[in-house]
This record gives structure tokens, C-alpha cells and sequence, in this order.
């Protein structure tokens, strides 16, 4: 039996290689339940706005009801809305902090899908966010233990930083599932600038996006064939890091971002990726390379649509849930159903919403969020 410390680091490791392969992802997730004592685990997009979701990868739970969710009962979960304008990438967070868990027991969702494959609490961390679209990684509870405690959530905290990055690389390098023969093409193709190398800290490979940086920007200089940004801090930072890729496989499972100044206006950063460990072995192989050095602008989160309209007119979070609900809902009977709540409680903040928006019903409520939505409206 594997101490705890051991299956978190395999665990960790298991996260990363996601990243350059996605097939792994059943497996990370199988370790991820494990690790948490869960039942199941998933990592899932869904759209707030749309009441719609996208069953990237899960584990556990019924197949059957578990694909029923994302064709049909996702529109009755309640907890779409409270996470688009709440949650922010990084945060753990249970179903049940979002919405109380009398109303999740009386909702639709429970109903349909939760207490059926014996699932009662939710513990997740937004992985991204961008308008009313987020992704989620996290695990399901058995009610027998729900709802969640907070050693749970703590234990989540420690698998968040790695997921992130994971994450990130993968967008980064969109090099899963790409062959040996063919990666230098798609490492060519790559918007960001990309760099290969060795040990000692001279790169192998730079693709055309790395070539210009490295002539234009003024971050980065090639001294004696070695890539070292003109920031001391930076430079001494990239060459440790390289140099433990090589050196330190605890070390070499975890990605660093350092900043590298700013140029034409925005701020850059360089990650610092082992090619060391698991798939990324096969992408160093070639080039005779211990780690890969992307970089790209440091992005700018901006508020979602819900966060916008929420300030806006000063509304509630209840009164959030309600609004979101009713546009993808259809009346007054159907929302209450889907959030959990009396059909009264939904005129009473319908009301509230009207009289803060102007609105005089819901074809101007929805006018309103189209409005919001495209800023060629209006």
C-alpha cells in the first residue's frame, strides 16, 4: 500500500503528462477519486448562460445518467450561474457553499441525477473561466458523506497548482497526440515562441515565433549560443529551472512561469517545461533537449458577462441565479423547478429584477443580456 505522499506524487505526475496526453486523462482522474476518497471525478465545461455542458472527461457515477446530464438535466443545475459570477480560476469550492443544500436536495438536478447515482455533494476548482463559459476539475461525494467537509477542499488545494499549469501547457503546446516525426511542424506552427533545450542551457530548436522574439523584443538575448533574458532576476531564474529539469525529477514536475518584462505594450512571461518525465520524454528525445520554453503574453482576466451585469444593476446573488435561470428556462414554473425554489420566491425576485433593470418583462430581460453580450447591439 502506497503512502499518501506517494500517491499525491504519482498523482501529480499522472496531471501533467495530461497535458501532453490527453488519453491520460481517465486514469488522472481514477488516481484523482482515489486520492480523495470520492466516488467519482470529472473535469467539465459548461456555459452558464446556455445551460449547456461538455463531459470533457469523468470517472464513476452511471454512464447512463451521467450522459443524460449533459444532454438534458443540465439545465436544471442550479449552481451554474452562483459559479460563473462567484468563482474565479484556482478557488475549491463545494456545491453545497453555492447553493444551500436543502434547495440542491429539491431540485431538479438532485433528483434526476445526483441522488440516482448516489452523489450528494460536489467539491471543484474552476480551471477557466471566460464569459459565461468555465471548466471545472473535481470530485463527487457519496451522500453517505455529504455535504463535503473542509479537509476535503484542503486536500483539493493540494492538486489545484498542478491542474492549472497542466492546463496551461496544454493550451500552450496543443501537442497531444502528435507523433515524434511530426513535431517540429507543429511546434513550427505554434503562435507562441517556442525553444528546446539542453542542460547546459543552449537551445536545440526554436521555432519561427521564438526566432522574432528573440530579434525583436529586446526580453531575451542569445549569449554564446544560451537563451538568457536582459532581466538578471529572470535569467537566473530560467537557468536554475532548466538546469533542475535535468537534474531533479521532484523538481522537474513542476512548471515554472517567469516573467520576463514587457514589450509593444503587454507583459510577458516564459514557462519552463521538463521534457523529462513521462510523455514529455518523447518530445526531448529528438533534440537531445531537458526542457521546452514557451512564451507568450501574460493574459488579462476580464469579467464575465453575470459579473458585468450583476454590478451593473446591483443585483443579488439570488437574484443572479433567478435572472440566468429564467432566460434559458421557460416560465416562472420551469425556473423554480431548476433552482429549488417556490414559484412565489421567483415572482418576488423577478419583481426586484425588473424594478433595478427597467425592464418591463422577460423579452426586454433577454434584449437586455443580448445587449450586454455584443457591444455592436445597441
Amino acid at each position: 500500500m502506497s503512502s499518501d505522499a506517494e500517491q499525491l506524487s504519482d498523482l501529480i505526475a499522472a496531471i501533467y503528462d495530461t497535458a501532453f496526453d490527453h488519453a491520460r486523462w481517465p486514469e488522472a482522474l481514477e488516481r484523482t477519486a482515489l486520492f480523495m476518497g470520492a466516488t467519482g471525478a470529472t473535469f467539465v465545461a459548461h456555459d452558464a448562460a446556455r445551460k449547456e455542458g461538455n463531459p470533457v472527461y469523468t470517472y464513476g457515477g452511471d454512464a447512463a445518467l451521467n450522459e443524460r446530464y449533459f444532454a438534458e438535466t443540465v439545465k436544471f443545475n442550479p449552481a451554474l450561474v452562483p459559479i460563473s459570477l462567484y468563482r474565479e480560476p484556482g478557488e475549491v469550492f463545494h456545491l453545497t457553499e453555492l447553493v444551500p443544500i436543502d434547495e440542491v436536495r429539491r431540485s431538479r438536478l438532485f433528483k434526476d441525477w445526483m441522488e440516482p447515482s448516489d452523489w450528494g455533494d460536489f467539491t471543484h476548482t474552476l480551471v477557466e473561466k471566460s464569459g459565461t463559459r468555465f471548466s471545472t476539475f473535481g470530485v463527487a461525494h457519496p451522500l453517505s458523506r455529504s455535504p463535503a467537509t473542509e479537509a476535503v477542499k484542503d486536500r483539493l488545494r493540494l492538486l489545484v497548482p498542478h491542474v492549472l499549469r497542466a492546463a496551461q501547457i496544454s493550451n500552450t503546446m496543443q501537442l497531444q497526440r502528435i507523433e515524434v516525426d511530426g513535431m517540429t511542424a507543429a511546434l513550427d506552427a505554434l503562435g507562441a515562441s517556442v525553444f528546446l533545450v539542453r542542460a547546459e542551457g543552449d537551445y536545440v530548436y526554436a521555432n519561427p515565433s521564438g526566432l522574432k522574439f528573440l530579434a525583436e523584443a529586446g526580453l531575451l538575448a542569445e549569449v554564446d549560443g544560451k537563451l538568457r533574458p536582459t532581466a538578471a532576476d529572470a535569467a537566473r531564474l530560467l537557468r536554475d529551472t532548466v538546469q533542475a529539469s535535468a537534474t531533479d525529477l521532484a523538481l522537474a514536475s513542476q512548471p515554472v512561469a517567469i516573467p520576463l518584462g514587457d514589450h509593444a505594450g503587454d507583459a510577458w512571461v516564459a514557462h519552463v517545461v521538463s521534457l523529462r518525465q513521462g510523455s514529455r520524454r518523447h518530445a526531448g528525445r529528438r533534440y537531445d533537449a531537458v526542457a521546452a520554453i514557451f512564451i507568450h503574453r501574460a493574459e488579462v482576466r476580464r469579467p464575465t458577462l453575470v459579473q458585468v451585469i450583476t454590478a451593473q444593476f446591483k443585483l443579488t446573488a439570488a437574484e443572479a441565479r433567478v435572472l440566468f435561470a429564467i432566460l434559458a428556462a421557460e416560465g416562472v414554473a420551469e425556473t423554480a423547478g431548476v433552482l429549488g425554489i417556490s414559484e412565489e420566491t421567483v415572482k418576488t425576485h423577478l419583481k426586484r429584477i425588473y424594478a433595478k433593470t427597467g425592464a418591463s418583462g422577460q423579452a426586454e430581460l433577454f434584449k437586455l443580456l443580448l445587449a450586454y453580450a455584443n457591444p455592436m447591439v445597441g
